[in-house]
């Protein structure tokens, strides 16, 4: 197997996968720049359990939906304790 570069192969795997490998990386740019921008975060949730996650995220959606909205005074918090929505 010959040595390949890793645009290479990481534009292999992106064709084994179906995708177009320009979309692809076109992909991995965008995300790269929303985590540089502060629009998006990488969170590992691999501490909460399986079946919390979903619910977790769903959370996480809703307060950055409120805040958006600008209806996320402090008097509003739905909790003290964020993670007691997800119980």
């Amino acid at each position: 197997m010959p040595n390949l570069s890793p645009e290479q192969l990481f534009r292999q795997a992106a064709e084994d996968e179906g995708a177009i490998s320009i979309s692809a990386g076109a992909r991995v740019a965008h995300m790269r720049l929303a985590l540089e921008s502060g629009r998006a975060v990488n969170v590992d949730l691999s501490p909460v359990p399986e079946g919390k996650r979903s619910a977790l995220v769903n959370l996480i959606r809703e307060m950055v939906r409120l805040a958006a909205a600008e209806a996320f005074p402090p008097s509003a918090a739905p909790s003290a304790n964020p993670a007691e929505a997800i119980r």
